[in-house]
Formats: structure tokens, C-alpha cells, sequence
């Protein structure tokens, strides 16, 4: 029925890629150990000044940021996008396209309140209506309401509702070639891992786009999303992240691009960011191209791939567009500083 198709969003994987990946989000501006931070930056809205004290923290919170903001899309392996890149990119892999996992379970209109158990206790509740119910497959205005109770699946605990509604639909869903937008809205949703506890708030949209497939695209964007845990509260607005992949060759070029304000206690304050050149790279493996720019109060820091291994950050510290000091790592060190 069509009532599965929520199942293709994973909001585990969602709220989880959101939290910064753990020790990535351990330190504030200033380099301190951030520990237990209320409220987004306590910053009233000021942005930050960016500068050789704070960069590191500038840039690798900013750069989790947009990957989280495109990790919101993040699906099941069985059905299409998972979050398996060492840098936190979704990526696309073939079954989506390769199933009638959609496709079969769409022909029938109506949606019955449906509760299932999840494998360690609690359970989840699904209703919807349907806007055509002449229409055997999505169509806009279709909506859907997923309720958790408790629901433990052995790695997270989630409590909550979500919302989700199509927005537009063009393809063919039985043959899984379709691009399918669907907007979605977040009311006091949690997530307990054995890291963090997560309680998210606002709305998102995200487009799916499988109709050149093995190429495939997805899109997330938001007007604003906040997301409160033990270690980070962060703000989110305006945001949007592009990730497409070729799924046709091995390795599997992928490219990505972000942009974004974000609001986060471990800076204090605000800044947005851009990637001025889109991110590419192969498979799981970190970017080995792209441009990242992190605006903040008459200043800005560029972090710019090298490879898949390394990365170079520079600081323009007084907003002349000079970069007076550089400084590389890799990324696996940068989100570990």
C-alpha cells in the first residue's frame, strides 16, 4: 500500500547523523571541551568572528553541519541511500531502483492505522490519508503520520511523530523510476543512542530523483530545523544539500554541495556557509575535490579537498578576502581535532 513508502525514510539514521558524530562535536569556538550545552549558541544571533583561535572548531562544525543537513535524507540499505561515508555523505547504492519493494507494495489505495513491534520493544504506529484514492500511486497531497512509542531497535530509542506529505510525484513507481518530493515535519521527535539524546524540531523537504538511473540524485532542504542533545544543540536554517551518484561504474563517483546557516552552542553564535566548489569524490571515500567557505562577522574560513586523505584550511581573519594563515590535515584529523 502506499503507507509503505515512509518506510524509506530512516529517521534513526537521520537524527544520529545530526548529532555531529560524536566526538565531532566535543570542543566550542574557543577550543573548550563543549560538555553539556543548552540552547543553540546563546549567541542572540551574533555571528561569529572567525579567527586562528577558532577556525578549527569554524570549519569542522560547519562542514558536519552540511553533511548532517544531506545525511537528513539518509535511507535503509533496502531501499535505496545510506549514510556509510567515512565523512557522513549519504550514499546511493542500487536497490531502490532494483526492487519492487515500492512498486509492489503501492496497488493498494487505502491506509488502515497499521502498529507494528520494533525487535526491542515498543512499537510504531502508521496512518495517513490519501488525496486520490482513484490513483494507485503517489500523488500530491498524499500525507502520512508515523507515531513511535519507545521504539527500540537495538541501537536507538525513538518517541514522537512525524508528518510527511508529498509534494510532487512524476515517473513510474512500479518500475522504481520517479522523482518523488515529499516535505516533512519534526514536533518534539527523539532519538536516544547510548552517545547522545536527541529532540528535534521543524520541517524539511526532500526530493528523490531515480528516473536516470544508475544515476540518482537526492535533495534535502529546510527553512529551519533545531536539534537539542547532551553534547550540542544546534539551529539550522535555510539549508539545502544536493548529493548525486553514478551507480552505473565502480567506483562510484559521487558529487555534493551545501549551503546553509547554522546556530550552534559550540560556537557561540552563527555563521553560514557554501560550497563554492562542488565536492567530488568515489564510493565511501572522502571528498578528493571541492570548496567549502564558512562566512562569519567580517571574516571567513575555506576548507578545500586536496584528496581523499588530506585537506587544506585557510583563515581570513579581517575580511579583506586575503587568507593570511593556512594550515592542512587530513580529514580524518580534521573531524577528530
Amino acid at each position: 500500500m502506499k503507507s509503505s513508502l515512509v518506510l524509506t525514510l530512516s529517521a534513526i539514521s537521520l537524527l544520529t547523523a545530526c548529532s555531529g558524530g560524536g566526538d565531532g562535536f566535543n570542543e566550542d569556538a574557543n577550543g573548550n571541551n563543549g560538555g553539556n550545552v543548552p540552547g543553540p549558541g546563546g549567541s542572540n544571533g551574533e555571528t561569529v568572528a572567525i579567527t586562528a583561535n577558532n577556525a578549527v572548531a569554524v570549519t569542522r562544525v560547519s562542514y558536519q553541519a552540511a553533511l548532517s543537513s544531506g545525511a537528513l535524507a539518509g535511507f535503509t540499505s533496502g531501499t535505496g541511500l545510506v549514510s556509510t561515508a567515512p565523512g557522513g555523505v549519504s550514499k546511493i547504492d542500487g536497490s531502490l531502483a532494483t526492487s519492487n519493494k515500492i512498486g509492489n507494495s503501492t496497488a493498494s489505495v487505502p491506509i488502515p492505522e497499521t502498529t507494528e513491534e520494533c525487535p526491542q520493544g515498543g512499537s510504531t504506529t502508521l496512518s495517513g490519508e490519501i488525496a486520490d484514492p482513484l490513483t494507485p500511486t503517489l500523488t500530491p497531497g498524499d500525507s502520512f503520520d508515523i507515531f513511535f512509542s519507545m521504539c527500540d531497535d537495538g541501537l536507538s530509542v525513538v518517541d514522537g511523530g512525524l508528518f510527511y506529505e508529498v509534494v510532487a510525484f512524476s515517473g513510474d513507481i512500479l518500475t522504481s523510476l520517479y522523482s518523488l518530493t515529499m516535505a516533512a515535519t519534526f514536533t518534539d521527535f527523539q532519538v536516544a543512542t547510548a552517545e547522545d539524546e536527541l529532540v528535534s524540531n521543524g520541517d524539511l523537504t526532500v526530493r528523490i530523483d531515480t528516473r536516470q538511473f544508475p544515476s540518482l540524485e537526492t535533495e534535502v532542504s529546510g527553512n529551519s530545523l533545531t536539534i537539542d542533545g547532551n553534547v550540542a544543540s544546534v539551529a539550522m536554517t535555510d539549508f539545502s544539500s544536493v548529493f548525486a551518484q553514478d551507480t552505473g561504474v565502480s567506483p562510484s563517483p559521487y558529487t555534493q554541495s551545501s549551503s546553509g546557516t547554522i546556530d550552534s552552542s559550540l560556537l557561540s553564535g552563527v555563521v553560514s556557509y557554501a560550497t563554492t566548489v562542488d565536492f567530488e569524490g568515489f564510493d565511501a571515500d572522502y571528498p578528493d575535490t571541492g570548496v567549502f567557505v564558512i562566512y562569519g562577522s567580517n571574516s571567513s574560513a575555506r576548507l578545500t579537498a586536496i584528496d581523499n586523505v588530506n585537506v587544506r584550511v585557510e583563515i581570513d581573519a579581517d575580511g579583506d578576502s586575503v587568507y593570511e594563515e593556512t594550515f592542512e590535515t587530513s580529514w580524518v584529523e580534521l573531524e577528530a581535532l
